[in-house]
């Protein structure tokens, strides 16, 4: 079972109250089946869910993308700003 380092950022962080955690995913999950258990474990955070960018060890990834153990994720919600 492969258990994968997840940072979060901006609106992520604030919602869940942590800047990093940790998420164990069966054996050939995806990005995808990360962002779906993240939404599990935190509800509030299901409506930012679809626009979340996912980088995995520094590289953007889609959703079909294959995590392995030990995997350093960033999950980065879309950011607003400037005038």
């Amino acid at each position: 079972m492969p258990s994968v380092n997840v940072r979060l950022f901006a609106g992520l962080r604030e919602m869940i109250g942590a800047r990093d955690i940790v998420i164990d995913l069966p054996a050939g999950a995806t990005a995808g089946d990360l962002r779906t258990k993240l939404g599990e474990l935190y509800p509030l955070v299901l409506a930012l869910l679809p626009s979340v960018v996912c980088a995995v060890d520094e590289e953007y990834v889609d959703a079909s993308h294959l995590l392995r153990d030990g995997d350093d994720v960033a999950l980065i919600p879309p950011v607003s700003g400037g005038s």
